[in-house]
């Protein structure tokens, strides 16, 4: 499947952006494929091991971060070949996603997949093994996706420009550091980044103690 609404709402959002940003690189990034069911990653898997063809996974379901919606694979829509990387496409995509602190999957140690973009946070290890030990289904995960839906993208990038605002008015080694300590008593964040954008999750929580 390739419906970017597929995914988790904090993929769903860093998607529409690496779109974005590709774009204004000259980069016409298409999205091939998002969230995947449990038919297709095992009929996936099934290619070069049961049915013809060369192996192209080495995850069994629900070991894929597409069966997890927290996954997206692209291809160039430029006309010059939907996977043509004689240029370095990939790779000048590969940079933009990671930026958006996403993992690129030409950064794969076994089998190299440079269309291929999934959100570490959920993953460590770019394994699904946290995932599934946690939730046990992706079924199950998914339904932990309400919180983050609660807040609309108005409310994210009000939000986030606020935060900006205050950020950048404050002194760059000190900002918010009393503030930050309280998100990280509260849960709200675990502290890992306190100068990056806050998640759409984070946010999440934020803005329903706000309206209590």
């Amino acid at each position: 499947m390739r419906d970017i609404e597929l995914l988790h709402p904090e993929m769903r959002a860093l998607c529409r952006e690496f779109i974005k940003r590709c774009k204004a690189q000259g980069l016409i990034a298409k999205i091939s494929e998002t969230y995947r069911t449990k038919a297709e990653q095992d009929a996936l898997y099934a290619i070069g091991r049961t049915e013809p063809g060369s192996i192209v996974t080495n995850a069994r379901y629900p070991y894929s971060a597409h069966c997890w919606g927290l996954a997206f694979d692209i291809y160039r829509g430029d006309g010059k070949g939907a996977y043509y990387n004689g240029d370095g496409w990939f790779e000048k995509c590969g940079k933009v996603g990671k930026a958006l602190g996403l993992f690129w999957g030409g950064d794969f140690k076994s089998i190299k997949d440079r269309p291929h973009f999934e959100l570490p946070k959920y993953l460590p290890n770019n394994s699904c093994k946290t995932l599934i030990a946690r939730y046990g289904t992706p079924e199950a995960f998914k339904r932990t996706w309400e919180e983050v839906e609660t807040v609309t993208q108005a409310d994210f990038d009000k939000m986030m420009d606020n935060w900006l605002a205050r950020r950048n008015a404050l002194p760059t080694a000190a900002w918010a550091e009393a503030e930050m300590e309280e998100a990280i008593d509260e849960q709200i964040t675990d502290g890992t980044r306190p100068q990056a954008f806050a998640t759409r999750q984070e946010v999440a929580i934020m803005v329903k103690r706000a309206r209590k």
